[in-house]
């Protein structure tokens, strides 16, 4: 990933953390069956950018089928989701992400989770801010980033 995108996604990861009170947040990329790590700030130091995944193991699934912005706020409360084979390594609690779209198709996700079920749920305010910055995040990737195609 380019440098300076790489630098202004730390700074939305980091952002989006502090505003969803997260434990972490990433910016993958998805392709051929697999969700790669881009980005991340963590409180806990993992995943690692670099990180490779079944997208089947992991919960943007989801965003990527669906192509549209998820937000839950208890998952062992939503049905089929604390049966996702993620929930039983690590059982975070709520999940908010939005697909990085280019040219029509999603290219990854803006994604945050949490341990702790959210008291609240994801405004539809919140849903915009990060859908807002998945869009700079495609821009950027547009501009700056050969390997976005």
């Amino acid at each position: 990933m380019n440098p300076e995108l790489h630098a202004i996604c730390q700074r939305i990861l980091d952002e989006g953390r502090q505003r969803f009170g997260a434990m972490m947040g990433i910016v993958s990329h998805v392709h051929d069956g697999s969700y790669d790590v881009m980005a991340v700030s963590s409180a806990t130091g993992i995943p690692m950018v670099g990180d490779r995944y079944p997208l089947d193991s992991v919960y943007c699934r989801q965003v990527v089928e669906q192509g549209h912005s998820v937000a839950i706020t208890e998952i062992d409360g939503k049905p089929g989701m604390s049966l996702h084979p993620l929930y039983d390594a690590i059982p975070c609690e709520f999940y908010l992400s939005s697909p990085i779209l280019l040219h029509d198709r999603v290219w990854g996700t803006l994604n945050y989770t949490s341990l702790d079920v959210r008291d609240t749920p994801f405004s539809a305010e919140d849903i915009t801010y990060n859908e807002s910055r998945a869009t700079v995040i495609a821009g950027l990737l547009t501009l700056l980033d050969t390997e976005a195609e």
